[in-house]
């Protein structure tokens, strides 16, 4: 299954061109602008607010080419309840307990 983001860019390889331009996140409950497996994306001028969970975020570490500029994010909190892992996504240990905006 999907993770269920505000904002997600899930395996879409080549984006050249695509832009997450001025959005307002406020209240999630489970992250806020999620890219993975996605290159070239330009995230610009967002805000998340009152938000659970890590904020603005590559999800592997090897996507590249993404930009994220003069974004804001304000009252990040750790989750009640992580995402737990899964053996058919290999999504490993996630680390939302330590939630960041950035």
């Amino acid at each position: 299954e999907l993770g269920r983001y505000p904002i997600h860019f899930h395996l879409c390889g080549d984006v050249t061109g695509s832009r997450v331009l001025r959005n307002t996140i406020r209240k999630s409950n489970q992250r806020c602008v999620v890219v993975h497996g996605t290159n070239n994306l330009l995230i610009e001028g967002n805000i998340a607010y009152d938000t659970f969970g890590h904020c603005f975020l590559t999800e592997d570490g090897i996507e590249t080419g993404n930009v994220f500029k003069k974004n804001l994010g304000a009252l990040t909190k750790v989750p009640k309840i992580m995402i737990p892992p899964s053996e058919i996504e290999n999504n490993g240990n996630e680390t939302d307990n330590l939630a960041a905006t950035f």
